[in-house]
């Protein structure tokens, strides 16, 4: 039939129905015969119902028994399926258990060998500069104290120094003629500035003090040694009351210092107290909920008279704080929540934690875990403590962590009731399911083939031009040429490619970029190094460089045009505007020279000693500038224009180690308020068509506060602030 006659007989339906008809009355003509036999024919009826209800027994036998076994399989399958979210709830509750485990003791081993380390420094700087015992103080305690806490994760860190009765009034004139010192300097290395320091002298208590009660801190007299403050961070805010305070007289610390002294050894911990050793403002940001409940104890360490001497005598102690939450945050995916730390000593407390995520949050006193789950119960040992008689050691707890699942947790790993079902319909009808996922993993495979070399197309298509550079090349392709080629980017496929066979009747892709800075960096004695160099050392060279450039471009926003050899060509203010496209371009530079001096000292073990000597010689111009794609063989995303040349000019008359900017990138320094950035250049510069140009030196500063003053951020804009940009002569004043 032809496409019009099945246009006719559809239009026509009057004309079907007509020979239908016609054949229905012959039909009913031959077959209706009034002299049948009656019985013949009720017995054909007959036959025939009883063969249909054979069918429909049939069908509903197969329906009985296609119910049957979807309730075997319902059974089966919600078994098997609880029993398999069982075994992944208890593997992933068990991975995540030993994760937390590792990390608590980690962290409390941590602790401790910082503790030792610390000691160790105050013992190593008094017998270097020959300092009697109890009369050393530990210049810059402050820095010691800095890093202590980075690899500790501690709060708090104090120092004593045992001083005997007869030993008092010699240890009291030497902290009276040196307290304000240390105080200030202390204040000084920890803030920055002395402004927190309350100086009234009257604070100070000229005696070694005892905590009285009503916190008062009167003389402490006749005791056969007494361990006395000197030093710690935070630092005091005031001259006193902690200053020449006998801590062993704070209830609890006296047992723990009597068993130091007798155990020479060992690192011992506290009961859980309340702390108030840190100022408020500066706890609150050591916890995710309320600093002042949170359990903390404190952990003692002997000072030794000798470095790694415990027979050498103790002549003082640390004091550091112990947070028990701090060994159980930043562990866990930001998903994954609903696990319990008991932590418990054998002093009768405990109390529990809840870790969500990467923080950890203290529910209270008590043990709160369920007890159905005491059998998944992970205990690890924070053993303190190694003598065999710890457990008469007065004033010393040894702590046990032990971590537990919750049903918050195992809900996570349990599947809903509708996806359950579904597996089970699957299950039943097994031969459809069979074949429609052959054919989905057929389907999604050649997806997946596709997006892949979508992918990798767009990849390498995004890494050579800007967005919308990519997206006009895109859009101009040919549709059918692209289905053909399976994605293939335009201008790589090598014969029918947008680029290789241009429409140069189509728009240009090119655009104009008026306000941009441009990076000319090239690596100053690259040529006499690289010429006494195999080639993969030089590219083993120039790949570790430029990658660490690219990834410095990538947070700094600044875009990579190319590199010629030893040359890194990138500009800021494309494809989108910076308003401080110059700042971030300066920061770029001065980023990559500092990562370049790493590099090169780290390479010169394997590429020669004079790696090291390499130095990236910097020049930029601001201005604007054409970019854009000239569509042909091989071709790029490229900048044209005076601003690239001048750039390039900056470079070649720069210094190696240094950023030379032309007048044009100082003018817009000094409108962004960086004044305090720019060095005037003290000669003038030829310039190829432009004749003599001053230019500028451009660096930094180690103490960004001087450009904190001068501009808000390097983002915002300064014309609300009175800054108005400044004739580059200013530079001279």
């Amino acid at each position: 039939m032809t496409l019009a006659n099945a246009d006719i007989e559809e239009q026509n339906p009057q004309q079907e129905v007509h020979f239908a008809g016609t054949n229905d009355d012959d039909v009913s003509c031959t077959g209706h015969d009034h002299d049948e036999d009656p019985y013949t024919s009720e017995s054909i009826r007959n036959l025939m119902t009883k063969k249909e209800n054979d069918r429909i027994k049939m069908f509903r036998l197969m329906v009985l028994g296609m119910l049957i076994m979807t309730a075997v399989v319902t059974i089966v399958a919600k078994v098997f399926l609880g029993q398999q979210e069982n075994r992944n709830f208890e593997t992933a509750y068990g991975q995540f258990a030993r994760t937390l485990a590792d990390a608590a003791l980690e962290q409390q081993q941590s602790l401790r060998a910082s503790c030792r380390s610390l000691a160790n420094e105050i013992t190593a700087y008094a017998q270097q500069t020959n300092q009697s015992w109890p009369y050393v103080n530990l210049p810059l305690f402050e820095s010691y104290a800095k890093g202590f806490f980075d690899h500790s994760k501690a709060e708090f860190i104090g120092v004593q120094n045992l001083v005997k009765l007869n030993e008092t009034d010699d240890f009291i004139n030497w902290t009276t003629a040196h307290y304000k010192d240390w105080v200030s300097e202390a204040h000084t290395l920890h803030y920055g500035n002395t402004d927190l320091l309350n100086t009234d002298p009257a604070r100070y208590n000229q005696y070694i003090s005892q905590k009285g009660p009503n916190n008062t801190y009167p003389p402490d007299k006749d005791r056969p040694y007494y361990a006395v403050r000197i030093m710690q961070s935070p630092p005091m805010r005031a001259y006193g009351p902690t200053l020449n305070l006998n801590l062993a007289t704070i209830p609890g610390i006296q047992a723990i210092h009597d068993s130091l002294l007798q155990l020479k050894y060992e690192t011992l911990v506290t009961r859980i107290k309340p702390f108030n050793a840190v100022p408020a403002e500066e706890h609150q940001n050591f916890h995710t909920d309320s600093e002042a409940d949170n359990p903390h104890s404190f952990m003692f360490t002997p000072i030794w008279h000798e470095v790694q001497n415990p027979d050498s005598g103790i002549v003082g102690t640390l004091s550091s704080s112990v947070a028990w939450d701090a060994s159980m945050q930043d562990l866990l995916p930001e998903m994954v929540t609903g696990i319990l730390g008991v932590v418990r000593n054998d002093c009768g407390q405990e109390f529990t934690y809840l870790v969500s995520g990467k923080e950890a949050f203290y529910l209270g006193p008590k043990d709160h875990h369920d007890p159905k789950f005491d059998d998944l119960g992970v205990t690890v040992e924070l053993g303190w403590h190694t003598h065999p008689n710890y457990t008469t050691t007065p004033g010393h707890c040894q702590y046990t962590l032990i971590i537990y699942p919750t049903d918050e947790f195992k809900d996570g790993y349990t599947t809903a009731l509708p996806a359950t079902f579904a597996i089970v319909v699957a299950c039943t009808f097994s031969l459809v399911a069979i074949v429609f996922f052959i054919y989905d993993s057929i389907v999604q495979r050649r997806n997946l083939e596709l997006a892949q070399d979508a992918a990798r197309s767009d990849k390498l298509v995004s890494s050579l031009f800007p967005g919308e550079i990519k997206d006009i090349l895109l859009a101009q392709q040919d549709v059918g040429d692209i289905k053909g080629r399976k994605g293939a980017v335009p201008g790589f496929s090598g014969s029918s490619g947008f680029m290789n066979q241009p429409d140069l009747t189509s728009t240009q892709l090119a655009k104009a970029y008026p306000h941009t800075t441009v990076f000319f960096g090239d690596l100053a004695g690259f040529t006499a190094w690289s010429s006494t160099r195999k080639p993969e050392q030089v590219f083993e060279l120039l790949e570790t460089l430029y990658s660490a450039f690219d990834s410095i471009a990538k947070k700094k926003r600044v875009f990579k045009i190319e590199t010629i050899g030893d040359c890194y060509v990138a500009v800021c203010g494309l494809p989108n505007p910076q308003e401080d496209h110059a700042t971030r371009m300066v920061r770029f530079a001065d980023d990559c020279m500092s990562k370049m001096k790493i590099l090169t000292t780290e390479l010169s073990e394997t590429l020669g000693a004079d790696t090291s000597n390499l130095q990236l010689r910097v020049g930029l111009h601001t201005g604007g500038v054409t970019g854009g794609v000239l569509r042909g063989d091989k071709s790029r995303f490229q900048l044209y224009g005076d601003t690239v040349n001048t750039a390039a000019r900056m470079e070649t008359n720069g210094v190696p180690g240094r950023i030379h900017v032309s007048h044009v990138t100082a003018d817009e320094l000094l409108s962004m308020g960086k004044k305090n950035w720019l060095t005037p250049r003290e000669d003038k510069i030829a310039v190829k068509g432009k004749g003599e140009m001053d230019t500028y030196f451009v660096a930094i500063p180690e103490n960004g506060a001087a450009s904190i003053v001068l501009s808000l951020t390097d983002t915002e804009s300064h014309d609300d602030t009175g800054v108005q940009p400044l004739d580059v002569s200013a530079l001279s004043v």
